[in-house]
C-alpha cells in the first residue's frame, strides 16, 4: 500500500531545491504501533512514481516528510496498516494536496 500524493493549484510538489514540478508522489509508509493500542508513528518515503519505488530510487521533494505521531479512535479503529493510510491521507490533505490510497 501507498499514498499517492498529488500537486493542487494552491500546493505544488517540486524536486527539492528546484523548481521543476512534479503531478504526483508515491509515497511508502513505515509505521509503528504503540503499546498503547492507540498511537501510531509514521514514516514516509517518497518516489516519483511506483517504478521508482521498486527500482529504490527516491526522489527528494518539498512536501513534509517528517515522522508524525497520530492516534487513532479506538471506538471506530485499530492500529495497523489501513489505519496508518488513513490517517497519513488525512494529515497531508490537511497540507493541501489531493492524496489516493493506492492498494497495490
Amino acid at each position: 500500500m501507498a499514498l499517492i500524493i498529488t500537486s493542487t493549484p494552491n500546493k505544488k510538489i517540486h524536486v527539492q531545491g528546484t523548481e521543476i514540478e512534479l503531478a504526483s508522489v508515491y509515497t511508502r509508509l513505515e509505521i509503528g504501533c504503540r503499546p498503547n493500542g492507540i498511537v501510531m508513528e509514521i514514516a514516509f518515503y517518497t518516489y516519483a512514481d511506483r517504478n521508482a519505488y521498486l527500482a529504490g530510487t527516491s526522489v527528494p521533494t518539498d512536501i513534509p516528510t517528517s515522522t508524525i505521531v497520530q492516534s487513532i479512535d479506538p471506538a471506530t479503529q485499530t492500529q495497523g496498516l489501513q489505519s496508518a493510510h488513513d490517517l497519513a491521507k488525512t494529515w497531508y490533505e490537511d497540507q493541501g494536496y489531493d492524496v489516493t490510497i493506492d492498494l497495490n
